[in-house]
């Protein structure tokens, strides 16, 4: 994976043209936001602000991702789920890697697709599992809301880790010691058993058996000089 970024930041640096990695996980980004130079010029971005599944670009702004939305429209009385999308697109033969973020709600869902195949997708998908759908070009401004996601509010004394994991589980700060210290936290999908380390705005804390949590705003403080924080929970 290392290499494949560094063929592309040099291929892009040579040309003078953005080049790309396809969709990768979270586990994959963290692994090359650790280990590509800050000096090199790589960009981030899965298609939308939110997004979880990122592509890398080298020397690319984000309108150049080659990077597709895609709705599908369905009767809403059927219930189709995240995996019910995927699993009918890894049926048609495409890798994993070609696949972004998939929004679902009542009757409706948007997929962020490599542009490459996109017109694949659309001309060879007219069925979700058993449920006829209609494809056509998403309206970015309007995205589902995935209801597998909370937003929450915390207030917290600081950003250290062990505050905001108490506030994460409703535990002491002693209790929520420990778990870091069992190596059952995560940043950025790296364990961490150091209860004081700080958060950055956008981290994500994995916490096991309670879930994942991102913080993604920093709101200022409270009238008794506390942290507000705002939070999103993927339960």
């Amino acid at each position: 994976m290392l290499s494949k970024a560094y063929d592309a930041i040099e291929l892009s640096e040579r040309t003078g043209a953005p080049r790309f990695l396809g969709f990768l996980n979270e586990h994959e980004l963290s692994y090359l936001r650790a280990n590509i130079s800050l000096k090199r010029d790589v960009t981030y971005f899965g298609g939308y602000p939110d997004a979880v599944r990122l592509m890398m670009g080298a020397s690319a702004e984000e309108y150049s991702f080659p990077i597709v939305p895609l709705e599908f429209t369905y009767k809403p009385e059927f219930d189709l789920r995240h995996r019910d999308f995927l699993g009918s697109l890894m049926g048609l033969g495409l890798r994993r890697d070609t696949i972004g973020d998939i929004l679902c709600e009542q009757g409706r869902a948007v997929v962020f697709a490599r542009e490459d195949v996109a017109d694949y997708i659309l001309t060879q998908v007219d069925k979700i599992g058993r449920v006829g759908v209609k494809i056509g070009y998403a309206d970015i401004t309007d995205l589902p809301v995935p209801d597998d996601i909370e937003k929450l509010s915390f207030t917290l004394s600081s950003l250290r880790l062990d505050a905001f994991v108490a506030a994460a589980t409703n535990l002491s700060r002693e209790k929520a010691a420990r778990l870091i210290k069992s190596e059952l936290v995560m940043i950025d999908h790296v364990t961490c058993t150091d209860v004081s380390a700080n958060l950055m705005e956008g981290a994500t804390v994995t916490i096991r058996k309670y879930g994942k949590f991102v913080l993604s705003a920093i709101l200022g403080l409270s009238r008794k000089g506390r942290l507000r924080v705002s939070v999103k929970r993927y339960r």
